[in-house]
């Protein structure tokens, strides 16, 4: 059993909690005691690995990609990798979709808005201050990318250059477990990170843009004890009424 960890950066895109976010937070194998609501929880997306070669010459095939985002469901976010600890968010939901030339495993995960520390979690994650991510999980063989055979007994090293001159580098093969993923201060594999959720709206009166989104801003005000939210509406200059 071999137990690897891997690292990345995060980018912060706008976003909002959907219908579809609570329904799978609320599915989960081992869904929350209580069930949550849009209005509990915060919610970001996470490029957690993808088929990219790491700093340790480490790579997922492109075809276990969605067995990773499987086993990730449910799965804790810590900091630190600090096993001795509690998570402070948990993995749900998400797809495989590329990014550049590669492809990447894109969770989402939740927190709630009521924990004590929930407003420092978000600020830190929306402001870049923890501003990068690693995933933790376990395998069995590390595949040579010029023989096939487990690089521990080959004669390639990773790292160094092959016989077509290509960098030797090593297969993640037979993906067990994904542990969980971390808040860290510094990334392996390129590409990975976070992302604020994103609910995307058309935009209304942009004729040919139909494959144009943004998110609405919304006013949030408490009246007779209940919270609404309203989307902001820009008013025309000179608009009295």
């Amino acid at each position: 059993m071999i137990h690897q960890v891997l690292s990345g950066p995060l980018v912060r895109p706008a976003g909002l909690v959907s219908d579809d976010d609570v329904r799978a937070i609320n599915r989960l194998s081992n869904p929350p005691p209580v069930p949550v609501s849009a209005r509990d929880v915060y919610v970001r997306r996470c490029r957690l690995a993808g088929d990219a070669v790491d700093s340790y010459f480490g790579c997922f095939r492109t075809a276990d990609l969605p067995r990773l985002l499987a086993l990730v469901q449910g799965a804790p976010l810590l900091v630190g990798h600090d096993k001795r600890s509690l998570g402070v968010a948990r993995f749900f939901g998400g797809s495989v979709e590329p990014r550049g030339a590669h492809r990447y495993v894109m969770p989402q995960f939740y927190w709630l808005r009521s924990h004590s520390s929930a407003e420092d979690l978000r600020v830190a994650i929306d402001g870049g201050i923890y501003s990068e991510a690693s995933i933790s999980f376990t395998y069995r063989t590390p595949a040579c990318s010029v023989c096939g055979q487990d690089i521990r007994a080959c004669e390639h090293l990773p790292g160094t250059l092959g016989p077509e001159g290509k960098p030797v580098f090593y297969w993640y093969d037979e993906v067990e477990a994904v542990l969980e993923g971390s808040l860290v201060y510094r990334g392996a594999e390129p590409g990975t990170g976070f992302e604020l959720a994103r609910k995307r709206s058309r935009v209304p009166g942009l004729p040919g843009k139909d494959d144009f989104f943004f998110t609405p801003p919304t006013l949030r005000l408490k009246l007779d004890g209940a919270w609404y939210r309203a989307p902001l509406v820009r008013e025309e200059d000179g608009s009295t009424e």
